[in-house]
């Protein structure tokens, strides 16, 4: 698998924290486009799964001023990174930032009214299990937001695949909507025609009983 591929799925070693600083500012855009798509909405528990270097989490807690968060991460560099570029909010009382796999969260039943990710979904080992677990920790109603750069409006082809090599979850837009549906999240596309950005803007709307 590539080396920047690799980091990108789980920063480590000597340059893991330049590709988490990297992540942050090309990231940002796409996040800041998919918040600006966000319904009306007043959330006070905040999740942002694979938070990497904290760049999501920073700019929902600086729109919803009375919200809190927790963040997680399967590197455990990312969670270290995020500490400091975060810190103010930590110190707040408005942050918390846990190393964890988005497949099985050390989070009660019901705990967050929205819930938010950017281009994490991509390298998730079990998607259909993940998304049944967000929905687990959500609320009725709750907001998720999976933002990203790429996506595919058709099944993508072998090539794209291969261009793609190592993300695990590389399928079409009404796939992942599908799938988002299957797992209790009534689920809209909204794209960018300027260039690739791309939101996954869902509504928790039933229980799985998991």
């Amino acid at each position: 698998m590539d080396e920047d591929l690799t980091q990108c799925m789980n920063p480590h070693g000597k340059v893991g924290k330049k590709t988490i600083a990297e992540m942050n500012a090309s990231h940002t855009p796409q996040i800041m486009w998919g918040v600006d798509n966000l319904p009306y909405f007043t959330p006070t528990m905040i999740l942002d799964i694979g938070c990497g270097g904290g760049i999501f989490t920073e700019i929902v807690l600086n729109k919803y001023k009375d919200a809190k968060a927790c963040g997680i991460d399967i590197s455990e560099l990312c969670i270290e990174y995020a500490k400091e570029y975060n810190a103010e909010f930590i110190k707040a009382g408005r942050l918390e930032l846990t190393v964890g796999d988005v497949a099985n969260m050390p989070y009660a039943n019901g705990t967050f009214n929205m819930v938010v990710s950017n281009a994490s979904h991509f390298f998730w080992s079990d998607l259909r299990k993940s998304l049944r677990e967000i929905n687990r920790v959500s609320k009725m109603g709750a907001v998720v937001c999976f933002t990203a750069a790429i996506h595919f409006d058709e099944e993508p082809n072998e090539d794209q695949k291969k261009e793609y090599e190592g993300m695990t979850n590389i399928i079409s837009d009404r796939k992942l909507q599908e799938m988002m549906d299957l797992a209790g999240f009534r689920t809209a596309i909204v794209a960018s025609r300027e260039n690739s950005f791309c939101a996954y803007i869902g509504i928790k709307y039933r229980d799985l009983g998991c």
